[in-house]
């Protein structure tokens, strides 16, 4: 099946062509370990995971590789501010190290809780410094670095005719309107390659290097670890929007004079999940993480689901009332596929029919990712009364393997929850509620469903009837 993406440096969509045959390798960009992940980060994630999910479904071989960034990532994207690893380590009164690791964890933790398959690398920035003062080397003796006495050695963009490329910046605008600073920088948009440590004060975290104790620019990290990962060439560089101005322009001009041109043939950039006063962000410290969706009373699937209502490319609204529909959407879908494996006449596996509605929703997936139209499809699918709940449950095997929404996971849990056995007084309780209400006799069938609640058991009313369900 053929699979288009959009293209970010080409603005266009295109067809995919691997550039080894039946494999693909993509980078995307992890998280700095210095706080918690918010719900908007959380989304980026979502995506890479079903850009990965969708090509293993086309029987791709997938390499995916997502950095740690625990060290070099200042306060401003731009090289100016705080070490974020440094200011996370003041705020809560640790070691910068222990602090990657406990933001390391959470965020595996999180991850986890949404079903995302952890990628097969996941290098930590700190584990690559040679690497990177290769890199810089690399680049300095191509002639494409100066050094800003007492501040660090920075990449030229001068030298990089196609600086900013990928955003469509008009450089000569850029440099005409910049503010006259003394950063000591030749251009504005130039950047760190490597910071040197103040004089008067050791950091937590820093490396000796050919220019001077240290520590690397949050850019360079990226390109290093990539290419030591994935090789000098690879397919998919994915990212947050946010991304594409500078810190993915700046790999872009210090990766290709390393390794010639194309360095990536496809750029994906993913929208903001956005709060209702705009993009989120941890500035303020005041922001909504999965564990807190969960300690809510949310199901981390409700939002995923709400999730991939979205197309990557678009803006999506994040609100309580928001979720609340997504999740009781995704419990109505979970109830019809446990009633599904509660089916007396189930059928036989229809293949012809599975076929046709997997290669609908697969196509749309792989269409740029269209998770809302294969989320239409699959609700289609499952209205279809043509359709056998053998055949179905298949279906939904498929879809949980592409979309990672554990629908069949949440519904055999429903349905060994509704099929335990009964004892015989709480049936007689139930019977006894029937009867009450036959004659209309609501209080005393009340008082009943208050005593059934009491020894753990619920009454849930059906168009097929009452049924008696165990609580969780």
């Amino acid at each position: 099946m053929t699979i288009r993406l959009f293209n970010t440096m080409s603005r266009k969509l295109e067809d995919f062509k691997p550039l080894v045959p039946g494999h693909m390798g993509f980078y995307s960009c992890g998280p700095t370990v210095y706080w918690d992940q918010h719900i908007g980060n959380m989304r980026s994630f979502v995506n890479s995971d079903i850009l990965k999910r969708m090509f293993i479904e086309n029987g791709y071989t997938v390499r995916h590789v997502m950095n740690i960034t625990d060290v070099g990532h200042l306060t401003s994207d731009e090289d100016s501010g705080e070490d974020k690893m440094e200011k996370g380590a003041a705020r809560e009164k640790m070691s910068a190290w222990d602090i990657a690791k406990k933001y390391t964890d959470a965020f595996l933790r999180d991850i986890d809780a949404l079903n995302i398959i952890r990628p097969s690398a996941m290098p930590h920035a700190t584990d690559y410094i040679q690497e990177q003062i290769d890199q810089v080397k690399k680049l300095e003796a191509l002639g494409y670095t100066y050094e800003i006495p007492g501040d660090g050695i920075y990449y030229d963009t001068s030298k990089f005719p196609d600086y900013g490329m990928l955003g469509r910046q008009n450089l000569s605008e850029l440099r005409a309107g910049a503010r006259i600073d003394d950063s000591g920088k030749r251009n504005p948009t130039d950047f760190a390659l490597w910071k040197f440590s103040p004089k008067d004060k050791k950091r937590a975290m820093e490396w000796d290097s050919p220019w001077g104790v240290g520590f690397p620019g949050w850019h360079i990290e990226c390109s290093a670890m990539s290419m030591k990962l994935l090789g000098p060439h690879f397919d998919i560089h994915v990212g947050g929007q946010e991304h594409i101005k500078v810190h993915h322009s700046d790999e872009i001009a210090q990766s290709e004079p390393i390794v010639g041109k194309p360095w990536v043939n496809y750029w994906l950039h993913y929208e903001w999940l956005l709060a209702k006063d705009g993009k989120m962000s941890k500035s303020s410290g005041d922001f909504l993480t999965v564990r807190d969706l969960i300690e809510r009373g949310y199901d981390p699937m409700a939002f995923r689901y709400m999730l991939l209502m979205g197309h990557y490319r678009q803006p999506l609204d994040f609100s309580f009332e928001a979720l609340d529909a997504a999740s009781t959407g995704y419990k109505n879908v979970v109830r019809r596929i446990a009633d599904l494996m509660s089916n007396t006449q189930p059928g036989t596996l229809d293949h012809g029919v599975y076929d046709t509605w997997h290669n609908k929703i697969l196509e749309a997936v792989s269409d740029n990712m269209k998770t809302a139209t294969a989320l239409v499809l699959m609700q289609d699918m499952l209205k279809d009364a043509t359709v056998n709940p053998t055949t179905k449950l298949a279906l939904f095997e498929f879809i949980d393997r592409l979309l990672g929404l554990q629908f069949i996971d949440r519904a055999k849990k429903l349905y060994n929850v509704e099929n335990i056995a009964i004892p015989a007084e709480i049936q007689a309780l139930a019977d006894a509620r029937q009867d009450a209400k036959a004659v209309r006799n609501y209080a005393r069938a009340d008082e009943i469903r208050a005593q059934l609640d009491m020894a753990g058991w619920s009454i849930v009313d059906t168009r097929d009837g009452a049924k008696i369900v165990k609580k969780a």
